[in-house]
């Protein structure tokens, strides 16, 4: 063990490629407007969702129904 300096290891790359300028934390009406304006405006931006993965039409089982149905 180094008594008179330490050495630090950084990963510098990994940590460049783990940085974001803001994390949106759900996709929902306001999380991703506010996703979709942050990129925008050229942020790095990082959107956390926590719900199951939707298929475009396939997961709208009532889409093509009438209102009332």
């Amino acid at each position: 063990m180094p008594t008179d300096t330490t050495t630090i290891n950084l990963n510098t790359k990994g940590v460049a490629q783990n940085s974001y300028d803001a994390i949106v934390i759900g996709s929902g009406i306001s999380g991703g407007w506010a996703a979709k304006e942050l990129c925008e405006k050229g942020l790095k931006t990082l959107v956390l969702e926590r719900g199951r993965h939707v298929e475009h039409v396939k997961d709208y089982p009532t889409a093509t129904k009438a209102p009332w149905n």
